[in-house]
């Protein structure tokens, strides 16, 4: 009897589904179902009883669930015993992020980590939200950061910190203009898939006035930077995260356009980590080291 059978095991008593349980794992269903079998096969019972519409335990089944809860318990309890008692001096995590909290606030939550925790390496991919929520669902982040919730039910979403999109333009331009206005101006737009553009063209398709054929889009970029750098150059104004060009904005070097008759545009980034799976003892940490910084950034 392997640990890992009593974990798929339990992951079907929870679901009632070998399907679900497999994409709950990350694994395949023949895979779940030899697992199921080589565990009656240690025990010579029957332990669940399967048709294609009901997956239900036997009586064999249910007395195995009552220990199969307490074995697994036993071991994730073992593991964070002895990862509390090496201080956590050794380990890796895989973090993903999408643009702005991979760019502005990823960083400065792992510099904080790594003062406490420096034998923890970790991999930080950045991406747009899609993208990041593809890599979670699939099992291959342990923690990340997304501008956007979805629809899927793989993923834990954790609301992090607000955020406000707001129009960017060089310091020579008005700072009011009405929507009209905005139409005629060249645009700076982020690529599709980006959270920034998904609020923003949901904001947009809201309004009434908003003529078919929306904005004056120039250029694409799926860089942050690079969008304020073309911005800065003349090609035109740009929607963008507050966060990410607070520092251009207070020292003059980009203006915030206040545009009449368009909404506030609120958006929020959450923290997501793969529903089933097991959190790391050092994701856990890094966990209470982002709450802490919410927490204070609330304040």
């Amino acid at each position: 009897m392997e640990l890992r059978h009593i974990e798929t095991f339990l992951k079907i008593a929870e679901l009632r589904s070998f399907t679900r349980a497999a994409d709950e794992l990350c694994i395949t269903q023949p895979t779940v179902s030899k697992q199921i079998v080589d565990l009656e096969r240690f025990f010579d019972v029957r332990l669940i009883d399967r048709t294609k519409r009901t997956v239900t335990l036997t009586k064999a089944g249910e007395i195995l669930l009552q220990y199969a809860m307490d074995i697994v318990n036993l071991k994730r309890d073992t593991i964070e015993a002895i990862a509390s008692f090496r201080g956590l001096k050794k380990g890796k995590m895989t973090l993903g992020a999408s643009t702005i909290p991979g760019i502005y606030i990823m960083p400065r939550l792992l510099c904080t980590f790594k003062e406490h925790y420096a034998g923890i390496s970790f991999e930080l991919v950045i991406s747009d939200t899609k993208d990041i929520l593809d890599k979670m669902e699939n099992g291959l982040l342990d923690i990340g950061m997304v501008g956007a919730r979805s629809e899927t039910s793989k993923v834990d979403f954790k609301k992090l910190i607000d955020d406000t999109i707001i129009f960017i333009a060089p310091p020579d331009y008005p700072g009011t203009m009405t929507l009209a206005e905005l139409m005629d101006r060249p645009v700076i737009a982020r690529e599709r898939g980006s959270g920034t553009r998904n609020t923003f063209e949901a904001a947009l398709a809201k309004l009434k006035d908003f003529r078919k054929g929306g904005l004056t889009v120039v250029a694409e970029l799926s860089d942050n930077e690079a969008i304020k750098q073309a911005v800065m150059n003349g090609m035109g104004m740009a929607y963008i995260s507050r966060i990410a060009v607070a520092g251009e904005i207070a020292a003059g070097s980009l203006r915030e356009v206040s545009v009449r008759d368009l909404p506030e545009i609120k958006r929020s980034f959450f923290t997501i980590t793969r529903r089933g799976k097991t959190i790391l003892p050092q994701v856990k940490v890094l966990m209470e080291i982002i709450d802490k910084w919410r927490r204070n950034e609330k304040a």
